[in-house]
């Protein structure tokens, strides 16, 4: 009997656990793709349009790169996602250990992230106001290339 006990709670326990791994695993898949930034904007601040048009991200199993024209200025940064938080959460993990928190919401081929500068505290809207070091981006879908 108490190993029939001890069975079921083990049973219960990888249930709870492989649910949100389930979760996060399908949010992660639905992020994969190559995203052209739309607009940004830091500080309050708006990124002008020159710029913006020639930042791209590619994202593929748990990591992204960050390209600016045809040069890779980010390479393979890995990351992780919080789908089950609202807003939903992300987290970049830098070369050198340190962290970037973030917010991010996705609409059908736009993608909405708000991250704080590196070690800061995560932001909690979607919003970039002057002196928050916070920076607001949109991304829509596009083609790999």
């Amino acid at each position: 009997m108490a190993m029939y006990v001890l069975g079921a709670v083990a049973v219960a326990i990888m249930a709870t656990t492989s649910a949100p791994d389930e979760a996060t695993a399908k949010e992660m898949k639905k992020l994969e793709g190559s995203w052209q930034l739309t607009s940004a904007v830091k500080d309050g601040k708006e990124t002008p349009a020159d710029v913006v048009k020639k930042i791209r991200v590619v994202i593929k199993g748990g990591k992204h790169s960050v390209y600016f024209a045809d040069d890779v200025v980010a390479k393979e940064i890995p990351f992780a996602v919080d789908p089950s938080q609202n807003p939903k959460t992300t987290v970049d993990t830098l070369p050198d250990g340190q962290e970037i928190k973030g917010i991010y919401k996705l609409d059908d081929d736009t993608l909405t992230s708000c991250v704080a500068e590196v070690g800061k505290d995560r932001p909690v809207e979607f919003v970039s106001k002057p002196g928050s070091g916070h920076t607001l981006r949109v991304f829509k879908r596009i083609k790999p290339y």
